[in-house]
């Protein structure tokens, strides 16, 4: 009985998402509600829902945000988009930036990293470019999911796959299987946006050219500019990445195990002690991300202990280890289906479970690489695929800039999975052994 409650609950979630404009509700808030009926209708005990919130995240997403803030509040920002505004000759130009370079990037930082730092930048871009932010957010938001398949810290799901699995040298598998359909993948993503924004993108790039950057920067009165806040904001930020970097050497080696929430915490920590801005950083912290985050933990755990989990996976056919084309479709067919509710990182967490109970291990690379593209790809189907597709959406809502809808990510986004998703299966299919 209480499977169907906990689908009926979703299906409210699910509603007041995709109709979030008609009813006036954020992403937010309709994830909140459905906590929040999950626990009073007991689908999930008070006891368990403490349990079910990864603390890990969520201190990774604190660390992010609040360098991002003071990266934001110091102007460092409006710095990078003046400085790629003078690069980008066409609008064409300025949305293959976006989609390839943010998307390499995401491969090596994290696309939810990504998220956190594009946003400003895209709407800040926007601005002086005179061209809707929705082009530049898209364009943000598919990037980095399609970017982020090629190494396992690219994302959260990829990280997972590369611990469960046992795949020997990971990074290395990755980057030799997945870095040329990647690659391929970021291009054919910027054709897709490109024809889709066509009539857009045939204006002329119409911007205010800016001589002085100190001035512009400070146009603003939200900016808190001076050169010793700016050196602060920039000098953490690289630290924290390469901080991530290094706790991923020193993890392949087994000399420390530093995950990524520490180090952006390290970086968070660092930031406040240094800055004298530090509380105008804090009260600029989106924490509405957070709140999401913390609500869909306890959705998705409710969705696991009742059994709707198990009834859907059910309905899936298991993949066989014995036949690569088969397990490879089984995988994709679940991998884009189920990361619709339960975004991709805790379904991969679940779906990890399955494919090590039906024997796929370590010798099975093409199946795993198959469960981490598949996976990540499903975030560019809908907004609800990927979590990085809500932080760019809540991080642009909070700033008062309209993102796009559910119908306006899928109308595009579904072609872009077709066409992603076939190239990386055929890939696998193929090349890797």
């Amino acid at each position: 009985m209480q499977e169907y409650v906990a689908f009926g609950i979703f299906a409210v979630i699910y509603v007041l998402i995709v109709c979030r404009r008609r009813f006036g509700i954020p992403i937010w808030t309709a994830m909140l509600i459905g906590a929040a009926l999950m626990v009073g209708l007991h689908v999930i005990g008070v006891s368990e829902v403490l349990k079910s919130i990864n603390l890990e995240i969520l201190a990774f997403l604190f660390g992010m945000f609040s360098i991002v803030s003071a990266l934001e509040r110091a102007g460092v920002l409006r710095v990078v988009a003046f400085r790629m505004l003078a690069r980008a000759k066409t609008p064409a130009q300025l949305l293959m930036i976006f989609v390839v370079g943010m998307g390499v990037l995401a491969a090596f930082l994290v696309n939810d990293t990504i998220a956190l730092l594009g946003v400003p930048l895209a709407i800040h871009v926007a601005k002086y470019a005179r061209i809707r932010p929705i082009v530049l957010l898209l364009a943000l938001a598919f990037g980095i999911t399609v970017g982020s398949v090629m190494t396992p810290i690219g994302n959260p799901q990829n990280l997972l796959i590369a611990v469960d699995s046992g795949i020997r040298l990971p990074f290395v598998s990755f980057l030799l299987y997945l870095s040329l359909p990647t690659v391929a993948n970021l291009f054919i993503t910027y054709l897709i946006l490109k024809m889709y924004f066509r009539n857009e993108l045939q204006k002329p790039l119409d911007y205010v050219k800016i001589q002085d950057e100190k001035i512009a920067i400070q146009e603003s009165g939200d900016n808190h500019y001076t050169p010793r806040q700016a050196r602060i904001a920039i000098y953490v930020t690289i630290a924290t990445i390469a901080g991530f970097v290094i706790s991923e050497v020193l993890s392949t080696f087994k000399v420390a195990d530093f995950g990524l929430s520490v180090v952006a915490m390290l970086g968070a920590v660092s930031l406040y002690a240094l800055s004298d801005d530090r509380t105008q950083i804090l009260k600029r912290v989106d924490y509405s991300v957070l709140v999401f985050f913390a609500a869909m933990f306890i959705v998705t755990a409710s969705m696991w202990q009742s059994g709707a989990i198990s009834m859907i996976t059910g309905w899936l056919p298991a993949p066989s280890p014995a036949d690569k084309a088969h397990s490879l479709g089984v995988i994709t067919v679940a991998s884009l289906s189920m990361s619709q509710v339960l975004s991709n990182v805790p379904f991969v967490a679940l779906y990890d479970f399955v494919m090590t109970n039906i024997g796929l291990g370590s010798e099975h690379v093409p199946q795993w690489l198959m469960l981490a593209a598949a996976s990540t790809i499903a975030g560019n189907l809908t907004i609800l695929g990927a979590a990085s597709n809500i932080i760019v959406i809540e991080s642009a809502e909070s700033k008062g800039v309209r993102a796009f809808s559910f119908f306006e990510f899928a109308k595009v986004g579904s072609v872009i999975t077709v066409a992603n998703i076939s190239i990386y299966y055929l890939f696998i299919l193929l090349f890797v052994s």
